[in-house]
């Protein structure tokens, strides 16, 4: 046996059996949960500490110091380990694995371009099923390289990704492999009681996320008769059978007056969580100019609906497309597009941490950094995980891997009139998806959303509307 350190009374430990231990290229000390995106990382020191906790190495708890002692007490209190008999192991799945490649928790996986409705703003054009679907057996590569690379959590995407016939056969695939399958995301029409109880048979609790796009727009937008009755059914029905729901929703010069309404509905449906943005100018919606919003009138939009969201009670847990956000569980206000990196971390800072965790991976095989860059020239620059092994992909030099690396000081570098700005420490250059929204394939273009909301006043109007409400 190895003693973590030597003296006193010996304890045993060892993880609770939805963790494990894991560790990736420059992030080699870590745990992971295994049935939902969380992953810790920690210094090799501490970890060794965790790594005793097996059931077998000897804890002497006389022999470590209060630091050690804290550590093994907060892991017990938050449900990471117990203590435990001398004759006790890991599972297999539990025990240390180490993937020599950069680290990616998630993938949010489009597993068909098709869709079994006419999206008249669909940004990937599954209309018409511009992108494809990918084969079985193609499925199945990819499947084989998210495995050999650690990724644990699989998003499951389209297009409706229910329409493959082998859906099932596909969950059952990713379950046999430890995989787990985190959220769906669907339009609602083959959201049936039969789907869900092959969701429970299963044992999976996966959330679903909606589209869901104005009281009275819906079937509009969504180019079906009923298609609002019908995500409503399907959202009754999971919240009476405790599958937890999202949704988004895509706002247009038709549709914006309805906010209040749609956010007070999906509420009162058991909706955890909306997104509300603006339907972006290609794919479906490219020649549609009639229906846009301008910027101006997305933020005046937003402006209008605040008060009147505090006034329902906040129900929701609510994302205005970057310019407002309110976690209702933490009762906390933010704005995504408020970084507020000091200046001299700019040489640290990374321009998006969320593209660390999580990769978006097209119909086609493209490796992307979000979904939200589908569709647009700068797609075709990204590597194909068909053509390309996903080892060689999540390795510096590809174009994927130049973006998940990109730091603050390489934007302003490239953009030195963004560097002499005013917001430059809260601004950080923005989102990058957003910055090719307009068919550029430049990534470290500007943002003009972002820019837009600091330049032209939006956030001091907002802070002014949230002091004036008692909530800053």
């Amino acid at each position: 046996m190895v003693d973590v350190a030597s003296g006193g009374q010996a304890r045993h430990y060892i993880l609770t059996p939805w963790w494990s231990l894991r560790g990736w290229k420059l992030l080699p000390y870590a745990i992971q949960h295994l049935s939902y995106p969380h992953t810790e990382f920690f210094r090799e020191d501490v970890f060794r500490l965790l790594e005793a906790c097996d059931g077998r190495t000897e804890v002497r708890w006389d022999g470590l110091d209060d630091r050690q002692r804290a550590r093994y007490d907060h892991w017990e209190q938050n449900g990471f380990i117990r203590r435990c008999g001398p004759d006790e192991s890991l599972r297999p799945e539990q025990e240390y694995r180490f993937y020599p490649v950069r680290f990616k928790e998630s993938v949010q996986w489009s597993i068909t371009g098709r869709c079994n409705f006419r999206c008249r703003h669909c940004f990937m054009s599954a209309p018409h099923a511009a992108q494809g679907e990918p084969s079985w057996d193609q499925l199945m590569a990819m499947l084989d390289a998210f495995e050999r690379c650690g990724i644990k959590v699989m998003n499951l995407t389209g297009g409706e990704p229910m329409v493959r016939a082998d859906f099932w056969e596909l969950v059952d695939e990713i379950l046999r492999r430890g995989m787990c399958v985190s959220t769906i995301y669907s339009n609602g029409l083959l959201v049936t009681d039969e789907f869900l109880d092959g969701l429970e048979a299963r044992g999976l609790q996966p959330a679903i996320q909606f589209s869901f796009d104005g009281v009275g727009w819906h079937d509009w937008m969504r180019g079906v008769p009923g298609a609002e009755r019908i995500v409503v059914d399907a959202m009754r029905r999971c919240r009476e059978r405790g599958v937890p729901t999202t949704a988004s929703m895509v706002i247009c010069r038709e549709s914006v007056g309805t906010i209040r309404e749609s956010v007070n509905l999906l509420a009162s449906l058991g909706c955890r969580m909306l997104k509300v943005g603006n339907a972006s100018p290609q794919g479906e919606w490219l020649d549609q100019p009639e229906h846009y919003l301008t910027q101006e009138e997305t933020y005046e939009a937003f402006l209008e609906y605040i008060p009147r969201f505090f006034e329902d009670g906040a129900p929701i847990t609510l994302g205005l497309e970057g310019f407002f956000t309110y976690d209702r569980q933490r009762g906390e206000i933010g704005s995504p597009q408020e970084k507020r990196v000091d200046e001299g971390n700019f040489a640290r800072a990374l321009m998006c941490g969320h593209v660390r965790r999580e990769m978006y991976v097209s119909p086609k095989g493209n490796v992307l950094p979000c979904m939200s860059m589908v569709g647009g020239p700068i797609e075709e620059k990204f590597p194909n995980m068909l053509e390309v092994p996903l080892e060689q992909i999540l390795d510096d030099g590809s174009l994927y891997m130049d973006i998940t690396n990109l730091r603050v000081s390489d934007f302003m570098a490239h953009n030195p009139d963004c560097a002499a700005c005013e917001w430059r420490t809260q601004c950080c250059g923005g989102c990058r998806a957003v910055a090719v929204r307009d068919g550029s394939t430049n990534y470290l273009a500007k943002d003009m959303i972002t820019c837009e909301y600091y330049r032209g006043g939006w956030k001091t109007r907002k802070d002014e509307l949230l002091s004036g409400l008692g909530l800053l």
